[in-house]
């Protein structure tokens, strides 16, 4: 193999074995599960789609089988987009109309994939299973960033240092389209470009990552943001007074509000700055409003609408897992879920449940 060559498999394939070694991190990482796991499909399936690229590009008599495992995982590229966009941004979150987006298309790869093996039906997959592959992909991309891009519409130039999170998911959109419009192109570019792209684009990521690492100040544990005073130079109004009844009225009817429709206690790594941004609101104003208007500490506030999401679920649903529900309610961990449950209820889940399935209405709540 020409030296030339050996430096495009080198490259072209470490973007595709470094996002299988991201995906698997990203999928047993315990923190917002969900959210992660949608990120680690999406990083799965480019990656076996650049693999497939990079071993067809090097070896053409490879097995049909190799290409239409491609394929597969490309038609899931945009689908996983999409549920991991509107995951972070909270649309549709826990509804079966954002589980049918990634549902029906992995039962049609299945279904497809056994009914017309690329084998039997290389015409198939060639010409319309190709153009329909790509044109969803692109189609579910286009979606997905038009709900971002909204959303950042909606935030002040000023403000873009404190929406990293949504930066980066931005990113990770546009980057979906940089590597399909590779693909698309590569009749006037080369077959290795998509590959090349996603390597490209993984590395940066990499290193961004990296250096945020290595620039980031420590983790501020969320009972020490709530410790946390403006400094003299930036004075608060809300510092060591509490807020007036009349002032604090509308501002708990906005915050109950928010917390009813947005959902934002089903993000496992919420904190009381992320809250604050949320609501455009300072974290000592927010901060003053639990602890001496509610008279709640953050973690008290937030574990409550948890709580209560967890008791819908686990009347609703018989045979769900313990680790599920907490998962779903927002908890990182099953020992932090029974404990806050346990505080709020006076009881455990399953006793909970059994007083529930057995009519007792003697349920004791905080």
């Amino acid at each position: 193999m020409a030296t030339l060559d050996q430096l495009l498999l080198l490259v072209s394939g470490l973007g595709g074995l470094h996002g299988l070694f991201l995906a698997a991190y990203l999928f047993f990482r315990p923190q917002g599960a969900w959210s992660n796991r949608f990120l680690a499909g999406l990083i799965l399936a480019v990656s076996i789609r650049v693999l497939k690229s990079v071993f067809f590009y090097f070896n053409p008599a490879i097995g049909k089988q190799i290409l239409q495992l491609g394929l597969s995982a490309c038609f899931m590229i945009g689908p996983l987009l999409f549920c991991y966009t509107q995951y972070y941004l909270g649309v549709a979150r826990e509804t079966w109309a954002l589980r049918l987006h990634w549902l029906v298309p992995l039962v049609l790869v299945v279904t497809v994939g056994l009914v017309y093996p690329y084998h039997l039906y290389p015409e198939l997959w060639g010409g319309p299973f190709y153009r329909a592959i790509n044109y969803s992909w692109l189609a579910y991309t286009v979606l997905s960033l038009a709900f971002l891009l909204s959303k950042l519409g909606q935030i002040r130039r000023d403000q873009w240092p404190q929406e990293l999170d949504l930066l980066i998911v931005v990113a990770i959109a546009l980057g979906s389209g940089v590597v399909c419009a590779a693909y698309f192109f590569s009749s006037y570019t080369s077959y290795i470009a998509g590959a090349l792209s996603f390597s490209f684009l993984i590395c940066i990521g990499l290193l961004v990552a990296f250096l945020r690492v290595l620039t980031k100040r420590p983790e501020l544990s969320e009972e020490s943001e709530l410790a946390e005073l403006p400094t003299p130079e930036t004075p608060s109004p809300y510092a060591n007074k509490k807020i007036a009844e009349e002032d604090a009225a509308p501002l708990i009817v906005e915050l109950e509000k928010f917390m009813a429709e947005q959902k934002a206690y089903l993000d496992a790594n919420l904190t009381l700055t992320k809250l604050a941004k949320m609501l455009t609101w300072s974290a000592p104003k927010l901060s003053q409003l639990l602890n001496d208007n509610l008279q709640k500490s953050f973690n008290e506030y937030v574990n409550a609408y948890r709580i209560e999401y967890a008791k819908t679920l686990l009347t609703g649903d018989a045979a769900m897992k313990m680790e599920d529900l907490a998962e779903r309610s927002g908890f990182n961990s099953l020992s932090t879920f029974y404990a806050a449950f346990k505080k709020h209820t006076q009881l455990t889940p399953a006793k909970y449940k059994a007083l529930q399935e057995n009519g007792n209405s003697e349920i004791i709540n905080p």
